[in-house]
Parts: structure tokens; C-alpha cells; sequence
């Protein structure tokens, strides 16, 4: 067997996670420390709200639009609000970005804040989103979704560990496989592979945004970083990524048809926007 993809592979996702840890240290801790202060800001704005959760969902992992999903739940945030604040965050892929330079995803950034601004307004205009509103009472932390919290640095360092080994994992995972692939088919057989359905690269890619977990997101980076997808279908991807998010309206007692719903808004939006951003910039 050639062990050279994957060494390869293994050797970029510990680059990665070097430097990655501390920026996760420091987001954690401010995480933590303010992140209160960020929910009670966007409980306050009620038509300013799409714009302060876009704004906000630029911050490093999927806190935000957890916390949006909750007071979606609750009937305090609008549907615009919610799908302004998934098409903004990154999930984890920034983490991914940031090893390679600010212009890896500072482009990538302002599309998506531009594009969950601007849909968020828009979705307002249609008429009331009707929902049951949950009988479940269940505490969610800011800071993130699935994850138990620990008091005290030591906590939020392990904390970020954790985070940080998920996402060196999914990169290595990633790489690995792409790394075979091209090492047994060369890069030309992906190429051409991705060239030949280059139109539907931002609607599949929307699809693929809309699994659950942060994997999805980084996955999707990834495959940016080496160049498989192009420009508009990392932005349609990371678009409709919401990471936990269905998770927490699922388990907050959102129905199945409202969910779809949703997720039909995102991928609507997502690949209407990466689509044009395609055509229009080469």
C-alpha cells in the first residue's frame, strides 16, 4: 500500500492543529466569558435582528446560530433572522482558512455576510412562518451546542482540544481520501470530473452543507483549499452549513415539515447566490 497520500494528508492536518489550538483557546475563552452578552444584545434587536446575527455568526463555530435557533424556537427571532445567521457562520472551516492566509477567506467571509444579510431582509418580506413553540425546557451553552462545559481555564483549554483534535481528524480524513484519489487517478481525472459538472457544483454543494456537524463545513474547505470546487460552491456550501443547528430546532420540537422548510430556503438561497457569484466572477 502507498503510504504516501496519507502521510501527506497527516502532515497538513498537524499543521493545521498547531496553529489552530490557541486561536480555539482564545475564542473559547471569549466564548465564555462574553457570549451572554452577545444573546441578550440580539434578544434586544428586533428589527435590526437579521443584520446583528449575520454580524455576529462571523464569529469562529456555530454558537450564534444555535443560540437564533433557540429564540427562533422561542418565537422571538424571525425566520429571516435564523437563516441570516447559518448562511453567515463557518462553522469551524475559518480554522481551516487561517493556516493558509487572510485571503483564503476573507473573499469567502464578506460574500457570506453579504448574501445572509441580504436574504435575511428578504425571507422577513414572506408572509409569518408559523411554528409550535416547544414545551422542552433544555439548557443550551453559547459557546457550543453538543459539548459539555467545564468552569476554569483548565476546562476551556481542554475544551478547545477537543474542538481543535475534531478538526485535524476531519481534515486528514479529507485529505487522505482526496489525496488517493489523485495519487491512483491523477489530479487530471478529478479535474475533469468536477469541470464536467461545474453548474452543479454550488447546488450540490448547498446539499452537502445542509448535514449536520462541523465536519460538513471543514470538509468543504478542504475541498476549496485544493482546489476541486470552485469559488461559488465553497460560498454555496459554507452557505447552507449550519452545523448543529437542525440538531437543536429538531430537539427544541420544530416538525419535520417546518425543518424541510428551512432547509429549502438554504439551499435555494445558496445556490442561486454561488451560481451567479460563478458566472460573474471567473
Amino acid at each position: 500500500m502507498n503510504w504516501e497520500p496519507i502521510i501527506e494528508a497527516a502532515k497538513t492536518a498537524l499543521r493545521v492543529g498547531v496553529i489552530i489550538l490557541p486561536i480555539f483557546v482564545i475564542v473559547d475563552y471569549f466564548n465564555h466569558r462574553y457570549g451572554h452578552k452577545v444573546e441578550h444584545k440580539l434578544e434586544k434587536s428586533k428589527k435590526m435582528m437579521p443584520l446583528f446575527a449575520a454580524l455576529f455568526g462571523m464569529l469562529p463555530g456555530c454558537n450564534v446560530a444555535v443560540v437564533i435557533a433557540i429564540l427562533f424556537t422561542e418565537g422571538i427571532a424571525t425566520l429571516g433572522t435564523l437563516v441570516a445567521a447559518i448562511i453567515a457562520i463557518s462553522d469551524e472551516a475559518i480554522y481551516v482558512f487561517i493556516p493558509l492566509g487572510i485571503e483564503k477567506f476573507i473573499p469567502i467571509l464578506l460574500a457570506k455576510l453579504i448574501i445572509a444579510i441580504t436574504a435575511g431582509y428578504l425571507v422577513d418580506f414572506f408572509p409569518g412562518f408559523k411554528i409550535r413553540r416547544t414545551k422542552i425546557e433544555k439548557e443550551i451553552e453559547f459557546c457550543c451546542a453538543q459539548h459539555p462545559h467545564h468552569d476554569g481555564l483548565k476546562g476551556e483549554i481542554i475544551h478547545a482540544i477537543k474542538h481543535a483534535i475534531r478538526v485535524v481528524f476531519i481534515v486528514f480524513i479529507t485529505l487522505a481520501i482526496f489525496n488517493y484519489i489523485q495519487d491512483t487517478y491523477t489530479m487530471t481525472f478529478l479535474n475533469d470530473f468536477f469541470a464536467n459538472i461545474l453548474w452543479l457544483q454550488p447546488f450540490l454543494a448547498s446539499l452537502v452543507g445542509l448535514i449536520p456537524g462541523c465536519g460538513t463545513s471543514i470538509a468543504i474547505a478542504t475541498l476549496y483549499i485544493e482546489k476541486i470546487i470552485t469559488f461559488g460552491a465553497v460560498v454555496a456550501g459554507l452557505s447552507a452549513a449550519g452545523g448543529e443547528v437542525f440538531v437543536v430546532l429538531a430537539a427544541r420540537g420544530i416538525k419535520w415539515k417546518n425543518l424541510a422548510q428551512i432547509a429549502l430556503i438554504l439551499v435555494v438561497i445558496s445556490t442561486v447566490a454561488g451560481t451567479l457569484i460563478d458566472i460573474f466572477i471567473k
